[in-house]
């Protein structure tokens, strides 16, 4: 009967009643989440959703309001392109120093997806400041990340925003000397040298071990760095 029906089509919207009695942003981040289910279960469907981003922010002057906004909605979005989009696009419109999109930028250094955290990391390092003890702390946390292209995009990150001979960040390099893939080492000859006091004998001494290397990239890498620092 009538009663059945509606009792049918209830169960195949299990969330439209709890819509009545919460505010209108959880209405719109549920919405929002039909809306990814729908793209996420139709390959021609997501296909169309990453050709919609193309372009996203692409003209957005520094600071503007209205695509950080929707940037932010984006990080919401079940499809790692999709936030990886809104990451890329924080990072180039976003002011420096803007608290709220590193807030933004230092969750999504722990997305799920392996190409926003790189991403994000990225992008902290676009917009922190130099010097930004928090911004340092959220990077250094990534170089023990899972994913070996994530460390190598801490290391850099580090060595744009950490401050010149601090001990601390010195030896979280030092130690990234030692990692598996051959890029994180090379960045981290790089990173250690920018943030090098002149004359650091330590320095030198941690060149000099690169230059035996069993990478040819890293010993060059080294080899070119020693020579511009040892001057």
């Amino acid at each position: 009967g009538e009663g059945a029906s509606a009792a049918c089509v209830a169960s195949r919207r299990p969330a439209a009643p709890l819509l009545c009695n919460v505010s209108a942003s959880c209405r719109s981040l549920a919405s929002l989440q039909w809306r990814q289910f729908a793209v996420l279960s139709r390959p021609q469907e997501l296909h169309r959703h990453r050709k919609r981003l193309e372009g996203f922010g692409k003209d957005a002057p520094r600071g503007d309001a209205k695509t950080l906004a929707a940037g932010e909605d984006l990080l919401r979005d079940e499809d790692w392109f999709a936030r990886k989009t809104a990451v890329d696009t924080i990072g180039k419109v976003a002011n420096p120093g803007d608290d709220v999109q590193l807030s933004l930028l230092y969750k999504h250094m722990e997305d799920s997806d392996i190409f926003v955290r790189e991403a994000a990391v990225d992008a902290v390092a676009e917009i922190a400041r130099r010097h930004d003890d928090i911004a340092v702390t959220k990077v250094a946390m990534r170089l023990a990340d899972e994913d070996c292209f994530v460390r190598a995009r801490a290391v850099v990150a580090l060595g744009r925003l950490g401050k010149p001979g601090d001990a601390e960040t010195m030896e979280l390099l030092r130690e990234m000397f030692d990692d598996g893939f051959v890029p994180v080492r090379k960045k981290s000859v790089e990173a250690i040298v920018q943030l090098a006091n002149p004359g650091d004998q330590a320095v030198v001494a941690q060149l000099r071990r690169c230059m035996e290397d069993q990478d040819n990239g890293v010993r060059e890498e080294a080899k070119a760095a020693l020579a511009r620092y040892d001057r």
